[in-house]
C-alpha cells in the first residue's frame, strides 16, 4: 500500500511538473506578445481590450464563486444519501469534490492575497478609481485625508547643500509637462534656457516628475524617487483631481425623485465591497472606462447631474489640502525655493461639460427649465440685450446651472461687459458637473498654503486674468480647454523668474534685470518649426475629438476641432503657421511684465 501511495504521489507531481512547465513559456509568450501589442495598437483599443478582460474576469470570478460550493454541497449530499457502487463513479465523485474544493480553497487563498496587496498599494489613497456607492440611503463611510505618515520624501542626498548645479523639480500634470508642446518646449525647458544666461556656469538638472493624466495623489509616489537635492520645488497640479477618478458616464443618484438603486444592484455593490477580488475587477474596470472616451454620438442631456457626489467633492478637496500642505512643507525643509503655480485653464473658449439644477427640483420644473433655456438660445442670433435678460432670469432661477452662466457671459462679451463675462466663465466652470479644469475651491487652497508657508504663489487665474484680451482666458493664452498655448506657457515661465528675481533665489544676480522673453526668439531655439506646428495642430483637433460628445451640444468644440485640422492642411501645404487663422499657433505677441497679483511674501 505504501508503494502504492509512492507512485501515485510521483505521478501526481511529474503531471503537475509537466503541467507547470509547459504552460511557462505560454504564459511567458502572452506576456511578451501584450507588451509588444501595447506599443503597437490604439490606445482606445488597448484600453478596451482591458475593459473587456475586466469583466470577463468577473463574470468567471463570478461563475466560479457560486458553482464551486453548490458543487460540493451537492456531491457530499449524494454521497451521503447513496454511495455508488461503481469505483470509477466514486473516483469521479471524489475527484468533482477535490476540485471544487480546490477551487474554494483557491479562491479563499486568492480574496486573502489581493486584499493583503491592496492594503499595501491603496495605502494614502484617498478615493478609490469611480468613487464611492451613491445610495443615498446608504451613506459610505468617507475615509479621511490620506495618511500623509505613508508618504516617503527622500530626505538624504548624495549632492551636498552649497552644489552649485540647480536641481529644478517639476511636479503637475500635463500642462506641467509642457502638452502639446512637450516634444519640442515647455515651462520647465524655457527656466532651463533662461537660467543658463542669468546664473551662466552652473549646471541645470531638470527632474519633471510631471505626467498627463496625474493627480496630486500619484505624484506624491513619484517625489520619493527624487535623487538630489531640489533647489526650485515647482508644484503645478490639479486640473485632473475630478476627472482621473471619474469616468465621463458616471451618473450618480442626485435628484430627490431619482430612482433608488434595485436589491440586485445594491448586493453587487455590496459583494464589490466585500470582496477584495470583485473591488480589484472593478477598480481595473473602472480605469478602463475613465481612459476611453465617451461615444460619437454622446450621452449627455441638457439638464444632467454631477458626476461626483458632495461628499467625494469634500473628501478629494480635503485632501488636496492635506498633501499641497506636505509637499510645501517637505520641500521647504530640505532648503529648496517652493514655487506654487495655481493651475488656471480656457474658462471663455470651453464650454461645461455638464449642467445640473439644484436637487430638489421635480422632473415637471427640470422640463419647463429645459425650455425657457432653449427659448433663451433662439434670442442668441439677435441683439444682445434681450438674450442677457433671458439668461440672467435663467441663474437667477437656478445659480448652479453652468451652462446659463456660459451662454450669459458670451452675450455679455457681445457688449463689452468683459467683467461680467469674466464672473459668468468662472460660475461656468466652478458648476460644471464634469469638471475637467481646477475648481476656484481648489485654487484657494494655493493661495493659503502659499501664505500659510510663505512659499512663491504663481496665481495663474489672477496673472492670466491680467494679461489676458480684455482679462479674459481664452485661446490667446490656451490651446485647448486645459493647456496653455505657447504663449501661456512663457508667460507663466516669465512670472517664475519674476518671483525668484525679488526673492535673490539662487544667488540671483542683482545687477540683472529681467527682460521679457521674446517668443520668436523661443520658438527658434526650441526648433518649432512648420512641421512642429502642424503637429501641435493636430493635437488640438485630438483633444476637441475625445471631449466633444461629452456635452449635450458638440457643436462648438467640433467646430474648434475642424479649425484646427484645416489650420494642419493649410500648414503643410505651406502657409506659415502664423496665417493658419488660429490665435494659439505660430509665433505668439510677447507677454509684458507685470505686477504678479496674489503673491505671497
Amino acid at each position: 500500500m505504501t508503494d502504492q501511495r509512492e507512485r501515485l504521489t510521483k505521478k501526481v507531481v511529474m503531471r503537475w511538473l509537466k503541467v507547470t512547465l509547459a504552460l511557462a513559456p505560454v504564459v511567458l509568450a502572452v506576456l511578451a506578445a501584450w507588451a509588444w501589442l501595447e506599443t503597437r495598437i490604439h490606445w482606445s483599443f488597448y484600453w478596451r481590450a482591458g475593459l473587456v478582460a475586466a469583466i470577463g474576469l468577473e463574470i468567471a470570478y463570478g461563475v466560479a464563486a457560486v458553482v464551486a460550493p453548490l458543487g460540493l454541497i451537492a456531491i457530499l449530499l449524494l454521497l451521503s444519501k447513496r454511495r455508488p457502487r461503481d469505483p470509477a463513479r466514486r473516483r469521479w465523485a471524489a475527484r468533482a469534490a477535490l476540485a471544487c474544493a480546490s477551487v474554494m480553497l483557491g479562491l479563499a487563498l486568492a480574496e486573502a492575497a489581493t486584499a493583503l496587496w491592496r492594503t499595501t498599494t491603496n495605502r494614502g489613497r484617498v478615493m478609490p478609481p469611480g468613487g464611492f456607492a451613491t445610495d443615498p440611503r446608504e451613506p459610505p463611510p468617507l475615509k479621511t485625508p490620506a495618511d500623509l505618515r505613508a508618504l516617503a520624501f527622500p530626505t538624504e542626498f548624495p549632492d551636498p547643500a552649497n552644489d552649485p548645479a540647480i536641481d529644478l523639480v517639476m511636479v503637475g500634470e500635463s500642462s506641467a509637462e509642457g502638452v502639446p508642446y512637450n516634444y519640442w518646449v515647455s515651462i520647465t525647458s524655457i527656466l532651463e534656457w533662461q537660467f543658463r544666461e542669468i546664473l551662466p556656469g552652473r549646471p541645470i538638472r531638470a527632474h519633471i516628475l510631471a505626467a498627463s493624466g496625474e493627480t496630486l495623489e500619484g505624484q506624491c509616489r513619484l517625489i520619493g524617487r527624487l535623487d538630489h537635492r531640489p533647489d526650485v520645488f515647482i508644484v503645478y497640479c490639479g486640473h485632473n483631481e475630478i476627472s482621473a477618478r471619474l469616468r465621463a458616464s458616471r451618473e450618480p443618484l442626485y435628484y430627490q425623485d431619482d430612482a433608488i438603486p434595485s436589491p440586485w444592484e445594491r448586493f453587487v455593490a455590496r459583494v464589490e465591497q466585500l470582496s477584495p477580488i470583485c473591488g480589484l475587477i472593478h477598480e481595473t474596470a473602472e480605469k478602463c472606462r475613465i481612459a476611453l472616451p465617451p461615444p460619437e454620438n454622446g450621452y449627455r442631456e441638457l439638464i444632467d447631474r454631477p458626476a461626483y457626489s458632495r461628499r467625494e467633492y469634500n473628501l478629494l478637496l480635503a485632501d488636496f489640502r492635506a498633501r499641497l500642505d506636505a509637499i510645501v512643507a517637505y520641500a521647504t525643509g530640505v532648503g529648496a525655493t517652493v514655487v506654487l503655480v495655481a493651475p488656471a485653464a480656457n474658462d471663455a473658449g470651453f464650454e461645461p461639460n455638464r449642467s445640473f439644477l439644484s436637487p430638489e427640483t421635480q422632473l415637471s420644473e427640470r422640463e419647463q427649465f429645459r425650455r425657457d433655456f432653449l427659448a433663451a438660445r433662439r434670442l442668441e442670433s439677435g441683439p444682445p440685450e434681450p438674450a442677457i435678460a433671458a439668461f440672467q432670469a435663467l441663474v437667477d432661477r437656478q445659480p448652479t446651472f453652468a451652462e446659463a452662466h456660459y451662454r450669459l457671459a458670451r452675450q455679455l462679451e457681445r457688449t463689452g461687459d468683459w467683467a461680467g463675462a469674466y464672473r459668468h466663465d468662472v460660475l461656468a466652470r466652478d458648476h460644471d458637473g464634469y469638471p475637467m479644469r481646477l475648481l476656484t475651491a481648489f485654487q484657494d487652497v494655493y493661495r493659503e498654503i502659499a501664505r500659510q508657508r510663505h512659499a512663491i504663489l504663481i496665481d495663474g487665474q489672477a496673472y492670466f486674468h491680467a494679461i489676458g484680451r480684455h482679462g479674459l482666458l481664452d485661446e490667446h493664452l490656451f490651446h485647448d480647454g486645459l493647456h496653455p498655448s505657447l504663449r501661456g506657457q512663457i508667460a507663466l515661465a516669465q512670472a517664475i523668474l519674476s518671483s525668484l528675481k525679488g526673492r535673490r533665489a539662487l544667488g540671483w544676480p542683482a545687477e540683472h534685470a529681467l527682460k521679457p522673453i521674446d517668443p520668436a526668439l523661443c520658438v527658434e531655439h526650441f526648433g518649432l518649426v512648420p512641421e512642429a506646428w502642424r503637429q501641435i495642430a493636430l493635437w488640438g483637433a485630438m483633444f476637441y475629438d475625445l471631449t466633444y460628445s461629452m456635452r449635450y451640444d458638440s457643436t462648438a468644440r467640433l467646430a474648434k476641432k475642424l479649425g484646427f485640422i484645416q489650420a494642419s492642411e493649410a500648414i503643410r501645404s505651406g502657409a506659415t503657421p502664423e496665417s493658419a487663422g488660429l490665435p494659439n499657433i505660430g509665433v505668439p505677441e510677447p507677454v509684458p511684465l507685470v505686477p504678479l497679483p496674489g503673491e505671497a511674501d
